[in-house]
């Protein structure tokens, strides 16, 4: 599970409804208070960002016509407030993060040349 954090618009299908997916699954553990420390460190998680990167991401969605019934509802106090300030300021290096995806999958990268 991983947050790109990259322009929706360069992710293939896959990624892009992954990434999505993965917006709910994170909240859903957060909700639970399961421990999400292995995701910050090794750079695959913004906590602070989850419902922007769900909005951003269905506005793909929709934009290239596939549906979205799975609105994002929660309010940030639901899942958040049992981190560290340190965890919450956690942000994803978009750089890396877009030159491994870009090196994982080429159905990405073509798309990146056409952004």
């Amino acid at each position: 599970m991983r947050m790109w954090m990259v322009n929706p618009k360069i992710l293939c299908r896959q990624h892009l409804l992954g990434e999505h997916l993965e917006c709910h699954t994170f909240v859903g553990t957060l909700k639970k208070g399961n421990s999400i420390k292995g995701y910050l460190q090794n750079n695959l998680l913004e906590p602070k960002s989850l419902i922007i990167r769900h909005n951003q991401l269905a506005n793909e969605i929709l934009n290239r016509g596939y549906n979205h019934h799975s609105p994002m509802e929660e309010q940030e106090s639901e899942y958040l407030d049992h981190l560290s300030k340190e965890e919450l300021n956690t942000k994803i290096d978009v750089s890396k993060s877009l030159a491994e995806l870009l090196s994982r999958c080429e159905r990405c990268y073509r798309l990146s040349q056409n952004a």
